[in-house]
């Protein structure tokens, strides 16, 4: 049985932080920002992956979110995103490796992100 992420802030910052770097891999990869269905796709998989169901307005929203913290970080003069920091990110199991500052540092922001937008 899968777990609501309706009432868990850390979980909903946790797949913020995945479809941030995410967004971030994809514009060092492309130089475009994840489509609309690529994002879906993603959101997907981490759901998947983490066991974990979500109402579709808050992956809606979580995936909006994710754009706007992924264009504060790319433009952000105290996070240099290059394309190792970006790709050293991910664990072999596509999850994000907590042992990289960088990915704590994303995290922290998406938790501060979404304290500050009143979404816990």
């Amino acid at each position: 049985m899968s777990n609501s992420l309706n009432t868990d802030l850390r979980a909903r910052a946790e797949l913020l932080a995945y479809l941030v770097v995410s967004q971030l891999l994809a514009r060092q990869m492309s130089g475009k920002w994840l489509s609309v269905e690529h994002l879906a796709d993603s959101t997907m998989l981490w759901l998947k992956a983490n066991d974990v169901s979500v109402e579709g307005m808050q992956r809606v929203l979580l995936g909006a979110q994710a754009l706007d913290v992924a264009e504060g970080l790319e433009d952000s003069r105290q996070f240099d995103v290059t394309p190792e920091s970006v790709r050293t990110l991910f664990c072999e199991n596509l999850h994000l490796d907590f042992r990289s500052p960088v990915a704590r540092e994303i995290y922290q922001r998406c938790l501060i992100h979404l304290v500050d937008s009143g979404d816990f």
